[in-house]
This record gives structure tokens, C-alpha cells and sequence, in this order.
């Protein structure tokens, strides 16, 4: 006589059956989902490699980074923002010779004057041929917001203490990163310029992860700069100077065989032995750039004349 199963061996087999189900279920569910994903993926980089080759494309036959761009960004953009910079570094040179209403009321006109550098930002600039240069003009208006934020901090903190130099400038670092970040874009902008009207030669895929002295000399020079300025990056330097005067300094060492006597290997080092020392000063490039570089081809705007 068949044995009939109990109520509670039936529920286990029910269960075990529901749950083999759901595994079952849950494994071609998981294998759809990672497929989809896949190809989702493979998508994303086949656009991506299809962007790049039309950019590379249109840089190929002079489409890209119009020098007209480059005067229309340097007039309306970059050069109130060097002004800005300026003022700054003045005031925290003098800052120690001041007494604390001085201190305040410089704090107040860098206030001001940060605000008409964004009122100047803010304005539309048109630069149809060259993306990078539209996102280093919007993360220069973000820096400059962001120090007027801190700024806000700063002011209220020197009220009750008296700040140092050091301690406005640790204040600032959201400010200084958006700054860097936008400034890398700009010169990586220029050597793109340069690869395409100067060497015609595309640029590397990506940034090289160390770059010795042997291979600095071999770069162009704005593509050298262009390094210069994600070395300052990567290293938190903002600075009253420029990375064009960074890439001159370190060239006057490699042309003289300093960097050998120093033993600097790399351009990594080089910043920061040229930092260390207090070794670069605004206008480098300038000075040292008709013994250097007589034979400069740049975009036609004040920063390399």
C-alpha cells in the first residue's frame, strides 16, 4: 500500500521545489542582467572610441581649437582671472606688515574684487570650436564661487583671530582645486592647438603615469606645459606663477645639465625640488623665453608674449 506523505513533507517538498525555482529563475534573471549590462558597456565604449575619432578627426583637418577661441577666452576670461590672482598674492605678501583693520578691509576688497571676476565670468563667451576650453571657463566660474564662499569663512574667522598667510590659503582649498583643474584643462586645450597646426601629430591617448628628463625633451613645448599644469594639479599648487614658467624652468635645467648634477630623474621630482626651493617665479617663461625659445609658434594672445 502506497505510503501517503505528511503534511509537513509535503510543505518541505513544496519548499524545496519553490526554491529551486527560484533559483533557477534568479540565475537566468542574473545571466540577462549581466548581459544587458555587457552590452550596455560595450555600447558606452564603442561611443566613446567613435567620439574620440571624430574629435581626433576634426583636429586632423583644423577644425578644432580655432585661435580665435583662444583670444576670445584669454580677453574674457583668463586675464580677469589673472588679475584676480594677482591681487590676492599681494595681499598675503604685505599681510604680515598690516594691522588687523588693514587685514580686514584687504579681506574686503578681495571680496569685491572677486565679485566683478565673476560678474565678468558669468557673461557668455562663445567658443564653438573648442570643448575644452568651455569646461576650463566653467570650472573657473566655480572657483571663483567657491572663494567667495570661503571667503565669507574667512572674513569672520579673522574677526575673532588673526589669521595667518598659511591659514587663509588651507582655507581656500576647494577654491584652488576647482582653479587647477580648469587651468590643466586650458593648457591641455593649447597642445591640442599644437598638435593639430603645429607638429600635426595627435596627442597621447592619455597622460603618461611618470615622464622622464629624456622624454620632457622630446615633447613639444605645449604639450610639455600642458604636463606642467596636471603635475600642479596633482601636487595641490596653486601659485602666483604660471605652468609656462614651470616648463621653462625645468627646460633651463635640462639644457644646462642641472638636473643631472641634482639628480633628478623625472619631471615629478623636478617640480618639486624647483617648489621646495622657491625656484619659479612669475614671469619665468617671459624672461628666459628669447634665449629658449626664439622659434615659438603660439596661439596670437599676451600669455606667451
Amino acid at each position: 500500500m502506497t505510503k501517503r506523505l505528511k503534511k509537513s513533507e509535503f510543505m518541505m517538498a513544496y519548499m524545496i521545489i519553490i526554491s529551486l525555482a527560484c533559483a533557477v529563475g534568479g540565475f537566468f534573471f542574473g545571466a540577462h542582467y549581466m548581459k544587458a549590462q555587457m552590452e550596455s558597456e560595450r555600447t558606452a565604449a564603442l561611443e566613446a572610441e567613435q567620439k574620440e575619432a571624430a574629435k581626433d578627426k576634426l583636429l586632423k583637418e583644423q577644425k578644432l581649437y580655432n585661435e580665435q577661441d583662444f583670444i576670445r577666452f584669454h580677453y574674457a576670461v583668463y586675464a580677469p582671472l589673472l588679475q584676480f590672482r594677482q591681487a590676492h598674492f599681494d595681499v598675503l605678501a604685505k599681510w604680515t606688515t598690516m594691522d588687523k583693520q588693514a587685514q580686514s578691509d584687504s579681506l574686503k576688497q578681495l571680496t569685491k574684487q572677486a565679485e566683478q571676476t565673476l560678474k565678468a565670468l558669468e557673461k557668455n563667451v562663445p567658443l564653438p570650436t573648442s570643448p575644452m576650453l568651455v569646461q576650463a571657463h566653467s570650472n573657473f566660474t566655480n572657483s571663483v564661487r567657491a572663494y567667495l564662499d570661503s571667503m565669507e569663512q574667512i572674513r569672520s574667522d579673522q574677526n575673532s583671530n588673526a589669521l595667518t598667510p598659511a591659514a587663509i590659503t588651507a582655507r581656500l582649498t576647494l577654491f584652488q582645486n576647482s582653479w587647477l583643474t580648469a587651468q590643466e584643462m586650458m593648457y591641455h586645450s593649447v597642445a591640442a592647438w599644437e598638435s593639430a597646426y603645429v607638429v600635426k601629430q595627435p596627442l597621447p591617448k592619455t597622460l603618461p603615469q611618470t615622464v622622464s628628463t629624456v622624454q620632457w625633451k622630446q615633447y613639444p613645448f605645449h604639450y610639455r606645459t600642458y604636463l606642467a599644469a596636471a603635475a600642479m594639479s596633482a601636487d595641490k599648487q596653486w601659485k602666483s606663477y604660471n605652468p609656462e614658467d614651470v616648463t621653462a624652468r625645468i627646460d633651463k635645467l635640462v639644457a644646462t645639465n642641472e638636473a643631472q648634477s641634482l639628480g633628478i630623474q623625472d619631471v615629478t621630482s623636478a617640480v618639486r625640488l624647483l617648489n621646495a626651493t622657491d625656484a619659479i617665479h612669475p614671469g619665468d617663461f617671459k624672461q628666459m623665453s628669447g634665449r629658449l625659445y626664439s622659434q615659438l609658434q603660439a596661439p596670437e594672445i599676451p600669455l606667451y608674449k
